[in-house]
């Protein structure tokens, strides 16, 4: 028998068959925004296509937002649904043994909780560093889904008081300030300035985003620098923040930011413990369940 995982971002729905946990098949496609019925077509027709008539054993989808205990999509602004009986909805189109919808945050956690930097660990937090801010609790070595089953949602803690507006709604939530949107925000606001090597890559027709600041912060240019300590100074003050509520054995950072490897964990371990109440921290580590951590904790 096989799995089937979907893993629903603002952009595209990957998805993918497995077998033992391992994915044996994958395929991605654009993400329907704002049309329901158009993405429990995909999921239907993906799936079909992806077990090829063989039976599947659990049928997983993660999604950008937060999920009900009873598997509902109570709000995902970035794809544009909200109220959705996902789960239900599903157990009439595609054949399973068992159905499962999770927030793709809390899907990467698992994955890294069976197979990953949060393996074997009690107390725990991650941090997913992308378009937004995901994040996810393992408390007591299980992922924290919520006292009213309704998921975390650390991203959208409040770090700037009647600051930038997220998507979701409010001001000043983590993610306006700790995201690779963010991220790219401040590195486009160096480039109008006229100098440094975002400006000159920019020139040479290089588009400004968080990679860009990343590689030229790693290159040593010094308005890069400059970018990417202010971005870590607020990310830090974020993780402190955490750590003062739960004091994780682990933290673990996921997301397109966290292809920065060692240079932006490096930077964490500096600015982290002292800016806690405890002054000091649990280990900060890299997520390292891989590009499928999705998908595999879609179904588990």
């Amino acid at each position: 028998m096989l799995d089937i995982g979907f893993d629903i971002g603002g952009t595209t729905v990957k998805a993918g068959a497995l077998k033992n946990g391992r994915v044996v098949k994958k395929a991605v496609y654009p993400t329907p925004f704002g049309d329901p019925d158009a993405l429990i077509a995909l999921i239907r027709s993906a799936a079909g296509e992806l077990c090829a008539g063989e039976p599947v054993a659990a049928l997983g989808v993660t999604v950008p937002g937060s999920v009900s205990k009873d598997g509902g999509i109570i709000d995902a602004w970035n794809i544009g649904v909200r109220d959705l009986p996902l789960k239900t909805l599903l157990m009439g189109e595609v054949a399973a043994e068992r159905y499962i919808v999770r927030n793709d945050a809390d899907a990467a956690a698992v994955a890294e909780l069976h197979a990953g930097a949060l393996k074997g660990v009690k107390t725990g937090l991650m941090l997913t560093l992308g378009t937004g801010v995901g994040g996810s609790l393992i408390l007591n070595g299980e992922l924290f889904t919520g006292g009213l089953g309704r998921g975390t949602e650390p991203g959208h803690a409040m770090l700037d008081r009647g600051g930038i507006k997220c998507g979701c709604g409010h001001s000043g939530c983590i993610e306006t300030l700790c995201s690779a949107t963010a991220l790219k925000r401040l590195a486009e606001a160096a480039c109008q300035k006229g100098s440094g090597m975002i400006y000159l890559k920019h020139a040479e027709g290089a588009k400004v985003d968080a990679k860009l600041a990343i590689e030229c912060a790693l290159a040593g240019d010094e308005t890069a620098l400059d970018v990417f300590s202010e971005y870590t100074d607020a990310l830090s003050d974020a993780i402190a923040s955490f750590v003062n509520v739960i004091d994780p054995e682990v933290i673990v950072i996921g997301g397109g930011v966290s292809g920065a490897g060692g240079f932006l964990l490096d930077i964490l371990r500096e600015k982290v413990p002292p800016r806690t109440f405890f002054g000091s921290c649990g280990r900060i580590a890299a997520a390292n369940a891989g590009n499928d951590a999705g998908l595999i904790g879609a179904v588990m």
